[in-house]
Formats: structure tokens, sequence, C-alpha cells
């Protein structure tokens, strides 16, 4: 991945020849997530990008949105902080599927991207410590998000597994996590397993580290990357919105089917 990465070129989604688009939706299928480059240090490019997939969802941080490290909401994205390798929205019933992020302005030190393919470190823990796995794909963990007149709570375990026993998604964000209480037995496995899931996602063998530069932009599968970023100084803007996961497949089918 760090040699050869999956890359489109923003020009390639702007025309009628849908070869860059399939190229685009293979990839994320594929390897969960692709690179644009080229891309226009604007929203608009960025939303004309997201919607060669599908609609825009809208949430309380709006739908297309830029941020910087301003503090204007209750969320580490908007500080200059380290933040350590999560998923977003697990305080919502049904967690953004994709996220789009385009870097346009960066003037500073550090702020390198980290991606963690979660699929491969839940195959890593359920071969190397099966209890462990087996206790995260069964505990409902609580996450939540709180603002001014804003309560957002939802439950799903951390490796939610599907009707034939393959991994579905990865909800995880130590930050957005809310209080909650097990018998003292169950409480004391789940943090073991907890702890174990959260070395494996911090160890580098399962890390893609990168520095976006400006004109960069990402599309990344939520439900099986979890992503991260260095400390940093000095100016960042990003731009992002999310994607439903449903739309994302739809995408997949019908332009992977066509002619």
């Amino acid at each position: 991945m760090a040699k050869s990465r999956p890359v489109v070129p923003f020009a390639g989604l702007t025309g009628e020849d849908t070869g860059e688009l399939r190229r685009l939706l293979y990839m994320l299928a594929e390897y969960g997530l692709c690179f644009v480059t080229g891309t226009p240090p604007d929203l608009p490019a960025a939303r004309r990008v997201a919607e060669t997939i599908g609609y825009v969802r809208t949430t309380i941080f709006g739908d297309m949105w830029s941020f910087q490290a301003d503090m204007s909401h209750a969320d580490t994205a908007y500080t200059n902080l380290e933040i350590k390798p999560h998923t977003d929205g697990t305080y919502m019933h049904d967690a953004p599927g994709l996220i789009c992020l385009h870097r346009t302005q960066f003037e500073g030190s550090g702020g390198g991207s980290i991606l963690v393919d979660g699929q491969r470190v839940a195959e890593e823990l359920r071969r190397a410590e099966p209890t462990a796995h087996a206790v995260l794909t069964r505990v409902q963990v609580p996450g939540q998000y709180i603002e001014k007149d804003v309560h957002l709570m939802a439950r799903r375990p951390v490796l939610r597994i599907d009707e034939f026993g393959a991994l579905a998604q990865i909800s995880y964000n130590n930050h957005d996590r809310a209080p909650f209480l097990l018998p003292e037995p169950e409480m004391t496995q789940f943090y073991r397993a907890l702890t174990i899931f959260d070395g494996l996602i911090r160890d580098r063998r399962f890390q893609f580290r990168f520095q976006l530069t400006p004109g960069d932009l990402i599309l990344f599968d939520n439900w099986r990357l979890l992503h991260g970023r260095e400390a940093f100084q000095g100016t960042r803007r990003m731009l992002g919105c999310y994607l439903n996961h449903e739309d994302f497949e739809s995408r997949l089918r019908t332009v992977m089917s066509g002619p």
C-alpha cells in the first residue's frame, strides 16, 4: 500500500467515461480506501467526488463540513491534538459508511494520517485471542456525543458479525465511549479484550501512515478502517462529508455490473 496507493485522478471522475469511477469503486471495495489526486481545494470539488457515489449525508455537523483547530464542536477533530485510531459515529444507530476527507491547506509540521485495516486486526484477534474476540462481538458498547442541546447515544459491539459469521462493522472510539457497567467478571473480561484490541490497532504492522497534501482527497470505509492522525502545529484546513454504506453498495452493484 505504501509503495502503490489506490489512486484515481479527479479529472477522470468529471466526464462521461465511467472507467475511473469503476476503479474508484473497486478499490474502495477491495482495499477500503482510494485517493483522488488533483482535486481543486474547494468544497464544490469535494462534493462532486462524493456525489459520484451517492448523496451527501447530513448530520449535526451539516452536510459538507470544513474544520480546523478552533473547537467549534466538542470533537477532537477540531483540535490539533493527536487522535488515536477510531471509527466515526459510534453514537449513531447507523454510523456513516464512507468518509470523504479533502486537505485544502497545510502550513506547519506533523499531522500525518493513520489508517488501520480493522478487518485484518479482527482476523488477528480471532486467531490469537479467540476469547477476547468473542467478548467484543457480544458486548454492546454505548457511544455518546454531547454538546449544547445535543445528546446522541447508540450501542453496538466493537465487532459486529453478520448472519454468515463474517465481520460486518468495526465500531470503536474511546473518546466517545459512554460509561456502562457489567457484572464484575464480565467487566473484567471486556476490559481485557478491549486492551488487546487497542494494542493491535496501535501496532505499526497494521497501520498505513501517510501525509495528505493540498489537492489530495481520500475516501475510505468507516465500517472497515479505523483512522487517526498525529498531533500538528500550524494551520491545517480540511473539508469532508459522510456517505451511507448502502448507497456505496448500490453504486458498486450498478456501475460494476453495467456495460
